[in-house]
């Protein structure tokens, strides 16, 4: 039996700080909407319960033999957030044509950097070692992760709007920003 106590909050709060997911689907939201946004949330779930598992089941155990593993995955991580983020900053101020596909976003949440911190220090131990304790896990971060990026996406449809006091394009190219700053954070972090 999970502690909800502790592991909920934990998600929430990791869920809702701004990451390269979180971006992700708040640029969209901007571009889109929240209707045509709405396939980006299973792909964020998606990309977090297999970047989880394969830390927890496989990366995790195996790193501690191979000590380069964590820093050059950190570093291709930040490799793609760089790319991006240039895309994003290359597409400012064009009109959008849609939402960001599911794909970017399974991508980049796949990558993202919180997945390794959820598998090693938010979801208990056994959650890894018993289906059910993982099935329990899983669901109550789906149940979490729902509210949350649908506030991502609303927030950033909500910057589209008439009245809104930021341009869309200066809201898109703060986004590229946003992952440059996690891509060199990570980078660093792998070198450091």
């Amino acid at each position: 039996m999970i502690e909800t106590l502790f592991f909920l909050p934990a998600i929430a709060a990791i869920l809702a700080t701004p990451g390269p997911t979180n971006t992700l689907l708040a640029a969209s939201g901007l571009r889109a909407g929240v209707r045509a946004s709405l396939p980006l949330v299973p792909a964020e779930l998606c990309g977090y319960l297999l970047a989880i598992a394969g830390w927890g089941l496989f990366l995790e155990p195996l790193s501690a033999g191979l000590p380069w593993l964590k820093p050059a995955l950190k570093l291709a991580c930040a490799a793609y957030l760089l790319n991006v983020a240039r895309g994003l900053w290359r597409q400012a101020g064009e009109p959008a044509p849609g939402a960001l596909g599911p794909w970017r976003v399974f991508a980049a949440t796949l990558l993202n950097p919180k997945a390794l911190l959820f598998a090693v220090a938010v979801f208990p131990p056994a959650a890894f070692r018993e289906g059910a304790a993982f099935a329990q896990a899983v669901g109550l971060f789906a149940a979490t992760l729902l509210p949350i990026a649908l506030a991502w996406i609303a927030f950033g449809s909500l910057l589209s709007g008439p009245r809104s006091p930021i341009q869309p394009r200066t809201v898109q190219r703060g986004a590229a920003l946003v992952l440059v700053a996690f891509s060199a954070s990570l980078g660093t972090a792998a070198l450091g």
